[in-house]
């Protein structure tokens, strides 16, 4: 159940990542486009930094940095990140501690993925919404279990939430390791 999943089992393995090299005018572009609040910053395949939507806000008010000027010049830190096996119980506690709203996943050195508090919450509502297994049944009597049920009671469904929207819809495919409605496969 909930205790059994990992941090891979709840990232999201589209993070935003740009370059050291980009200009803050580009991040913002790119945070305004993509409709995320923080980016990974990325000297080739290793996260050197990271900017919040509060780190470019506080640029613009006191205007000590310009649009031009480089992206490294005002990342803060790689941040917070946890391996990829980390319980997904110690992972959130992290991530409820770290003043920041994304933990960077890697796998040995490797980035996989960035949790966020959204990724938690579907991931955790998901397992306690799945409809407890009939003691008793073998796995293929479960499913068929689950079928006459859906049929037997009109309450049932069979939605679930996207995993990059967050939205209850049908027919979710698995993309990436993620449960994603047809709506976010194209993105």
């Amino acid at each position: 159940m909930v205790e059994d999943l990992t941090a891979r089992d709840a990232m999201t393995t589209a993070y935003v990542g740009v370059s050291e090299s980009d200009t803050v005018g580009d991040v913002i572009d790119v945070m305004i486009e993509e409709g995320v609040s923080e980016v990974v910053v990325l000297r080739g395949s290793e996260a050197v930094g990271t900017v919040t939507e509060h780190d470019l806000l506080r640029a613009a008010t006191t205007g000590t940095i310009p649009v031009e000027a480089g992206i490294a010049s005002m990342m803060s830190g790689a941040g917070p990140s946890v391996d990829a096996e980390t319980p997904l119980s110690e992972a959130a506690s992290e991530l409820s501690t770290a003043d920041r709203r994304q933990l960077i996943v890697r796998n040995g050195e490797r980035i996989v993925g960035v949790l966020t508090c959204q990724d938690v919450i579907t991931a955790t509502a998901s397992i306690l919404s799945a409809p407890e297994p009939e003691e008793g049944l073998s796995d293929a009597a479960e499913t068929n279990a689950g079928a006459e049920t859906a049929s037997e009671n009109p309450e049932y469904t069979t939605q679930s939430v996207c995993e990059v929207c967050g939205s209850l819809m049908p027919n979710l495919a698995s993309v990436n390791g993620q449960a994603v409605c047809g709506d976010c496969r194209g993105v």
